[in-house]
């Protein structure tokens, strides 16, 4: 039997010089990990407890510590913008987590997962809240 594991994060508050622990919250529902720590770079607001001020035509160094509570061989990374009624992907993501953490992934086993996400020009200026989102299907 197929299922999806879910390890995912919601509101970054990316608005984006070295990388900062910023706070975050979980996805309601989403209870199969712990999420650690959550590092952007550049977010010199973060030691402010803000959101951070991000700059198009840049890139964004994103980390996170976190603990599955289940096994994966592949995992798939999806980022969007939160809207009050729909998420908004962001375009052109390299959707392989693999390359950005350890796979496979083991149940219980801390790991980091870490990205560089360019901000396109082509993004509307304006405040975003961000999901991000890791699925292991086995």
């Amino acid at each position: 039997m197929k299922y999806f594991q879910t390890v995912a994060i919601v509101a970054l508050c990316l608005n984006v010089a070295w990388a900062e622990v910023v706070n975050f919250k979980k996805c309601p529902g989403e209870e199969k990990c712990t999420i650690h720590e959550v590092s952007i770079s550049p977010c010199p607001e973060a030691a402010e407890g803000v959101a951070c001020t991000v700059y198009r035509g840049t890139n964004v160094s994103i980390s996170f510590d976190f603990t599955p509570e289940f096994a994966a061989n592949e995992l798939t990374a999806d980022v969007s913008w939160t809207q009050p009624n729909f998420d908004l992907p962001f375009v052109g993501m390299d959707t392989a987590a693999c390359k950005s953490t350890k796979c496979p992934t083991v149940s219980g086993t801390r790991q980091t997962y870490a990205y560089d996400l360019p901000i396109k020009k082509s993004y509307p200026p304006k405040h975003y809240d961000v999901k991000w989102k890791l699925t292991g299907e086995n």
